[in-house]
């Protein structure tokens, strides 16, 4: 059941024409030697019938010339007759030399006596020759009884002639039908090929597009209708889901912000506790997380609408890594994390609040994986026309199996790295480098570590591919 569809019809349509081949080619044989034999079984009663009346009730020797003279149409090896008393004595032969012996049994004499002819197909002779024989009792002298015999070896050739034919021909038949159906299930299912194709080529952001549908009214083009309702449902849902994110951040900012706001004020208070302002300080430091995180989701789904707007200016990315890693530096300082910030100037034209969003959040996630006692390595350079920043951890690294995912929306690799957010940092970096006409990768070994680089397009408005 794992092979392809198209070789599972081809091999069960040569398996049932093999076996309808198998079993038309038996009945034909066995039909053919039925009619054929039938049609031997005509031979002996002639010849019986004009022994019989060529033959005297006294003149035994008529027996020869009647035989002789009724055998004479067939070769002389391949036909026999013979003369038997009622004893079942040879009384007078003719034709195969077999006929020396009697052709019958005493079962088969006691028949004939009673005046029913026996019919009885026979192996005579040294070499177990088949021969088809006809025991009659003479017309008035009962006492005496004709027994004629025909050779088989025709009806045997022409059995074992047709026999060759089928099994020589039917092996091209089965190569030929094997071809034939692997051609026709191959044109059946290309409509299901392309639609397949097609299906693969649909991702998350092109939900909008649909399968080719067949001008045909059959299976597959209920395949391709059904296939192009799904994506229309898929396509609305992703929509509503989008639209909700975008309304809840929107709504979201402003209790935030006046939240961020009381807090900064109370923290203001020279009287504040110790214990007290312990507290709020926490409280600010995780409102100041949940205000990142509801950036994040307005800022995918302002991608996801096109709207993500980008304000370009002069920006140098050594620069703004290291405003970056001043501002993580109680976060670095808190895990035991040395941030070291490698490089030259990097200048590039491109929207410099995004781009402190990459580099926050490449860092951020760089410190939280590199492990207590970690190192984070910041570096910057230019190089075949664009501005690169790569963020390098020591951490436990990302699986083989995980890595073409990381930048997908809330993904996580295992629950060892569940911790620290939701996961929509990365998606985040990936639109807005995407935006500013640049791409973004990450290379890593388990138990080395990750290495995440993006480029951004020296050329103004940052439009533009990477090489």
């Amino acid at each position: 059941m794992s092979l392809p569809i198209r070789l599972r019809i081809t091999i069960w349509s040569v398996a049932l024409l093999a076996v309808l081949m198998a079993a038309l080619g038996t009945f034909v044989v066995i039909r053919l030697r039925a009619d054929l034999a039938a049609g031997v079984d005509s031979t002996p009663a002639t010849r019986a019938s004009q022994i019989a009346l060529g033959v005297g009730a006294s003149d035994e020797g008529e027996f020869q010339d009647a035989s002789d003279a009724a055998l004479r149409q067939l070769p002389g090896s391949e036909s026999a007759a013979q003369l038997l008393d009622a004893g079942g004595a040879v009384l007078e032969t003719s034709g195969d030399a077999t006929a020396e012996r009697p052709l019958i049994g005493a079962d088969d004499l006691a028949i004939v006596r009673r005046g029913d002819p026996v019919h009885r197909t026979v192996a005579l002779g040294t070499d177990a020759e088949s021969f088809r024989l006809l025991a009659v009792a003479l017309p008035g002298t009962p006492q005496l009884i004709v027994v004629v015999a025909t050779s088989l070896d025709t009806v045997n050739a022409s059995v074992g002639r047709l026999r060759t034919l089928l099994l020589l021909a039917g092996p091209g038949l089965l190569l030929v039908a094997g071809l034939g159906g692997w051609w026709l299930a191959r044109a059946a299912l290309a409509p299901v090929s392309r639609i397949t194709h097609k299906a693969g080529e649909i991702g998350i952001e092109h939900l909008d597009e649909c399968v080719d549908v067949p001008t045909t009214t059959d299976e597959i083009q209920n395949l391709a209708v059904t296939m192009n309702g799904m994506l229309g449902r898929l396509e609305r849902g992703v929509a509503d889901q989008r639209r909700f994110i975008a309304d809840a951040s929107h709504e979201l900012r402003t209790p935030l912000a006046v939240m961020r706001s009381e807090l900064e004020v109370n923290l203001r208070e020279s009287g504040l506790p110790a214990e007290a302002r312990e507290t709020l300080a926490s409280v600010h430091q995780e409102i100041e997380s949940m205000g990142a995180m509801v950036d994040d989701l307005l800022t995918l789904a302002r991608a996801d609408e096109g709207e993500l707007a980008l304000t370009p200016e002069p920006t140098d990315l050594h620069a703004t890594a290291a405003r970056v890693r001043d501002a993580l530096a109680t976060v670095a300082a808190i895990s035991s994390v040395d941030v070291r910030l490698e490089g030259d100037g990097a200048p590039v034209f491109a929207d410099r609040r995004r781009i402190e969003q990459v580099l926050r959040n490449l860092m951020a996630n760089a410190i939280t994986y590199a492990g207590r006692g970690g190192h984070v390595v910041v570096s910057t350079w230019t190089e075949d026309g664009s501005a690169r920043c790569s963020v390098r951890d020591d951490g436990p690294g990302i699986p083989a199996a995980a890595r073409p995912y990381v930048f997908d929306r809330f993904f996580r690799a295992d629950a060892s790295r569940t911790s620290g957010g939701a996961g929509p940092g990365l998606a985040i970096c990936y639109e807005i480098v995407v935006a500013h006409g640049g791409r973004i990768q990450v290379t890593s070994e388990e138990g080395s570590g990750s290495t995440f680089t993006f480029a951004i397009p020296l050329g103004e408005r940052g439009s533009g591919g990477v090489p």
